[in-house]
């Protein structure tokens, strides 16, 4: 199965996700790429046509171990035609929890397919100078990674001619999904970072292919 396109699609406060999804893309040695950016409020009465035979890239931060509430009612504004789909959650060094699975859930009750999942640690939006979570990530090396990962999903994608023929994408997380925690109070240098999106966004764990 060739991959003609890739749709990247994501919630990305701090552009730490989309900066994984644009090296999961590089990887995969596709020209065309598009962008669907469901990170600022205005994207909330948009209209977005139905995916079909592309691949999309389908990425979020995790928030108290979930996908953002945010993000959750924007991703259910996309709709697929069986479209393949890889999962990306990016966190801050402490766990993903149910956040991939939840992430997978959404991408199938949308009629996505699932191919892939992984999760990239990525510095936290709460980071700061005297308490450092993930400085810096990605770095170089998760980047590397995130390319390679694009590598494989080509060739997953490449040893079978119909979707039917993939096995069912088994990721970690619970169901139902716990109940998020009340995050503790932001520092105020997190609170500068992220004001102006009004939300929180918090190495590469390949679950697949």
């Amino acid at each position: 199965m060739h991959i003609r396109s890739l749709k990247l699609i994501y919630f990305s406060p701090t552009q730490t996700t989309r900066k994984v999804l644009e090296g999961i893309a590089q990887g995969t040695k596709t020209g065309a790429v598009e962008c669907i950016d469901l990170t600022l409020p205005d994207v909330r009465g948009g209209v977005f046509g139905a995916l079909n035979d592309e691949l999309a890239i389908i990425g979020t931060p995790v928030y108290a171990g979930r996908v953002p509430l945010a993000a959750v009612e924007r991703f259910k504004r996309i709709r697929a035609n069986r479209t393949p789909a890889v999962f990306v959650v990016t966190y801050g060094n402490r766990a993903f929890e149910d956040a991939l699975l939840e992430l997978r859930n959404l991408a199938e009750e949308a009629r996505f397919v699932p191919v892939a999942a992984a999760a990239f640690i990525g510095e936290h939006s709460f980071s700061v100078d005297e308490i450092p979570l993930a400085a810096g990530r990605p770095d170089a090396r998760d980047m590397d990674r995130a390319r390679e990962f694009g590598k494989t999903v080509v060739r997953k994608l490449g040893s079978i001619t119909r979707l039917n023929e993939l096995s069912p994408l088994q990721v970690p997380g619970n169901y139902p999904h716990r109940e998020p925690k009340k995050p503790s109070d932001v520092p105020l240098e997190a609170t500068r970072r992220c004001a102006s999106f009004a939300v929180c966004a918090p190495r590469f764990a390949p679950l697949g292919p």
